[in-house]
């Protein structure tokens, strides 16, 4: 004869270990943001401090950067995903730390060029806990008309392209999209149209 437990107490039961991994869940996701952001600042290099880059959701400009480049509103709800931390990368020595706190930690990394992502695939993870590598910072298109070649950053616009190759020629251009503020980034990685 097995014994059973009153409803009541069941549902206590059940009540209080829904709030014990919710609490735990909530440390976890904590310690998570701590453990990476210790992580970026152990790995850049002092000459180029990565403190100012890094936002959490405790940081009061979290939601704002966040929400600059989501172009999709479907993304931007309260039941969302958010990523436990965003790095506003600012030299090259960032991004490198980013890869290797990403693997060191399992942490799973999306990358934003701040463009068109209207799949929230640069913003949006089910793998938890994420964070976000944002480019928006590398905007630098160089152009060497001799050579032929044009050095473009991560977190430039086709727009900033056609601008810089027009700037230095009136005969160069550049094939990509037709929509100026898509992010070379994604579109030269195999994005859009």
């Amino acid at each position: 004869m097995g014994t059973s437990f009153p409803k009541s107490k069941t549902l206590y039961i059940f009540s209080f270990l829904a709030l014990f991994i919710a609490s735990f869940s909530s440390h976890s996701q904590a310690f998570a943001n701590e453990t990476l952001a210790q992580c970026l600042i152990d790995h850049s290099q002092p000459s180029h401090p990565i403190t100012s880059s890094i936002y959490t959701p405790t940081n009061s400009s979290f939601s704002f950067v966040l929400q600059s480049y989501i172009r999709n509103l479907r993304f931007n709800t309260s039941s969302t995903p958010k990523p436990a931390l965003i790095l506003t990368a600012l030299h090259e020595s960032h991004v490198q730390a980013a890869i290797i706190c990403a693997r060191k930690l399992s942490v799973e990394m999306k990358i934003r060029s701040g463009g068109h992502d209207y799949e929230g695939i640069s913003y949006v993870s089910i793998s938890l806990p994420f964070f976000i590598l944002d480019m928006l910072n590398f905007r630098s298109v160089d152009v060497d008309i001799e050579a032929e070649t044009a050095w473009v950053q991560a977190g430039a616009t086709l727009g900033e392209v056609y601008y810089g190759i027009a700037a230095t020629s009136k005969v160069h251009g550049f094939p990509a999209g037709v929509c100026p503020t898509v992010g070379v980034g994604g579109h030269f990685s195999g994005g859009g149209v």
